[in-house]
């Protein structure tokens, strides 16, 4: 086999491991139907940069596009995501360790320190904060707008709690903070479109 019945025999098969039409693929490569028609019959093959788009669509490598066909497709999709899995669970978890040990210490060492439980409020927060640094590397733009609006909303709920049981005598207009949370959320919802947009 050539290089273009390669390409062809692979395409084909990532296409359809992906569920996509000819329409749609081209659709996502911003080439036309009849072209990808033309790549999957091997008549041609693309260039380096739309080889290079369509290996990142099936996160594979372009070798991978051009070898011998193989019986067995790349799992490279869901290795990325467990391996995404794994460590957005073991970054939050560290978070929760170290609420943990916050707690364990502050308890053994200094007992007359009350309210110790507020680490864990605080690690809700500090949670939404890793997991958007994770969701911005990824590039996942909704999955950022939702967890910057769980991070608002945590943040006034983690100080509206620290103020209530810290304060002798909390003021009855505390139920403001929350107030602050409805402009942030307002901004986060334009920014997300924003981004979507983009």
């Amino acid at each position: 086999m050539d290089i273009k019945e390669n390409f062809a025999e692979n395409l084909v098969r990532f296409r359809k491991n992906l569920n996509l039409t000819q329409a749609e693929l081209a659709d996502k490569l911003n080439y036309s139907d009849k072209a990808v028609s033309k790549w999957e019959r091997g008549e041609s093959v693309p260039d380096l940069y739309a080889l290079k788009n369509i290996a990142d669509l099936f996160d594979v490598t372009i070798d991978d596009l051009i070898k011998e066909p193989s019986e067995s497709l790349p799992h490279t999709k869901n290795k990325k995501i467990n391996k995404r899995a794994v460590i957005a669970i073991c970054s939050t978890g560290l978070v929760w360790l170290v609420a943990m040990c916050a707690f364990s210490f502050i308890n053994i060492i200094i007992p007359s320190i009350t309210k110790t439980w507020l680490a864990f409020v605080y690690a809700v927060p500090i949670t939404l904060i890793v997991l958007l640094v994770l969701t911005s590397v990824w590039k996942k733009k909704i999955t950022s707008g939702v967890v910057i609006s769980l991070l608002v909303w945590s943040t006034i709920l983690a100080l509206y709690l620290t103020l209530y049981f810290i304060l002798f005598s909390p003021p009855t207009t505390l139920w403001m903070l929350f107030l602050i949370g409805i402009p942030l959320q307002v901004l986060v919802i334009f920014w997300s479109i924003y981004r979507k947009i983009k």
